[in-house]
C-alpha cells in the first residue's frame, strides 16, 4: 500500500463530511450521489491536480485570453478566479464543459486525463477574417498543483468540516410560484401537440412559450437550413455546399440517402439555430450580420484537433 493510499484511508471520513456539508447532502442524498462514481474518484491524488486550459493559438481575442495566459480549474472542475485573467470570456468558457466531463470520465476509469482524445477546443467566434471579432484555440491538460496552491485549495474545503452550507439546497421558489394555468385557449394546432392536456395547459401559461408555438405554426412551411460553407478533413464527409434541414420545431430532418449529420456539428450550430428561432418568434428580420458569421463544429480542425472542421451558416427557407 502506497503513501497516498494510506492518506486516502485517513482522509476518507473527512472528505465525506466536507462533501455532505458543502453540497448540502443528507446521508441518503450522499449515498445517491455515490452511485455516479465521481466522488470516489476524487481521491487524494486527484485533489492534488488541477486542469490547465491554455490558449495556444490566439488571434485578436476580445477576452484577452492571449497565449501564455491559461485558465485554471480545481480538481472538481471549478474555475479558480485568482489564477485567471480579470475577465473570462463566456464564448471560450462555454466550450469547456464537455471536455471537463471527459476529464471526469478518465478519472472514474483510473486513466490519465492527459490522454483525452478531445483535448483541443475552439471558442465560438469564427475570427476577424470571417466576420467575427477574434478567435482562440485552447489546449486542456492536467497538472500537479504547486504545493502552496494545493494548500490554498484545501483551506477552502476545511470550513466545511464544521459548517454546513445552508444555501446549497435552494427552495426553488421561482419554480413553485410559476403559473401553470391562465393561458389562452388552445387552437387546433396546439391541441395536436404530442403532450398531455395538463401539460398543454401549463405550457400555455407562459406568453413566451405561446409566442414560440405561434411562430412554429406560422413557419410550418419553412425549413431552418444549416449550410456548410467550408470543410477541412471532415471524416463525416460533410463538404462545402452540404445542407442540413430542420423544421420549425427545431427537429433535424432525415437527409436524403443513408447519410446522417455529425453530432460534433449539431452541438455547436444549435446556438445559431436558437437565435434564428428567437427571430422567428419575435416576428423580426430573418437576416442579420450575425447569421452571416460562420460557426465552426466541435472538431477543432488540423493540425491539433481530434478531427477536422467544418464552418456553417443558418438561414430560414420557404419550401
Amino acid at each position: 500500500m502506497g503513501f497516498l493510499d494510506v492518506v486516502d484511508r485517513l482522509m476518507g471520513p473527512m472528505l465525506k463530511i466536507i462533501i455532505k456539508n458543502r453540497w448540502g447532502y443528507t446521508e441518503a442524498e450522499y449515498q445517491k450521489a455515490l452511485e455516479l462514481g465521481l466522488l470516489q474518484a476524487l481521491n487524494m491524488e486527484a485533489m492534488m491536480q488541477w486542469l490547465v486550459v491554455e490558449p495556444v493559438c490566439s488571434q485578436h481575442c476580445s477576452g484577452c485570453h492571449n497565449e501564455g495566459r491559461p485558465l485554471y480549474f480545481s480538481p472538481m472542475g471549478m474555475l479558480i478566479p485568482h489564477k485567471c485573467p480579470p475577465g473570462v470570456c463566456i464564448h471560450g468558457l462555454s466550450q469547456l464543459s464537455p471536455v471537463i466531463y471527459s476529464y471526469y470520465d478518465h478519472m472514474m476509469q483510473g486513466k490519465d486525463p492527459n490522454e483525452m482524445l478531445f483535448d483541443h477546443i475552439t471558442c465560438t467566434d469564427a475570427g476577424l477574417e470571417l466576420g467575427g471579432l477574434g478567435e482562440n484555440l485552447f489546449r486542456i491538460r492536467r497538472e500537479k498543483m504547486p504545493f502552496l496552491e494545493f494548500a490554498r485549495f484545501m483551506m477552502t474545503m476545511t470550513p466545511y468540516m464544521f459548517i454546513k452550507n445552508k444555501k446549497a439546497k435552494g427552495e426553488c421558489r421561482v419554480v413553485k410560484e410559476a403559473p401553470t394555468s391562465g393561458g389562452p385557449e388552445p387552437d387546433d394546432f396546439m391541441k395536436a401537440l404530442p403532450i398531455e392536456e395538463g401539460e398543454l395547459e401549463a405550457f400555455l401559461a407562459s406568453p413566451k412559450r405561446v409566442r414560440r408555438l405561434r411562430s412554429i405554426e406560422k413557419f410550418k412551411d419553412h425549413h431552418i437550413v444549416i449550410k456548410v460553407v467550408s470543410s477541412e478533413a471532415c471524416i463525416a464527409g460533410h463538404k462545402e455546399g452540404d445542407e442540413f434541414h430542420l423544421d420549425a420545431f427545431g427537429r433535424v430532418l432525415q437527409p436524403e440517402g443513408d447519410e446522417g449529420v455529425c453530432i460534433m456539428a449539431l452541438n455547436k450550430i444549435w446556438w445559431r439555430v436558437m437565435l434564428m428561432m428567437e427571430r422567428m418568434a419575435e416576428g423580426g428580420e430573418l437576416e442579420s450580420k450575425l447569421f452571416d458569421l460562420p460557426m465552426n463544429c466541435y472538431g477543432a480542425g488540423l493540425p491539433l484537433g481530434a478531427c477536422g472542421e467544418i464552418m456553417m451558416k443558418v438561414e430560414v427557407r420557404k419550401l
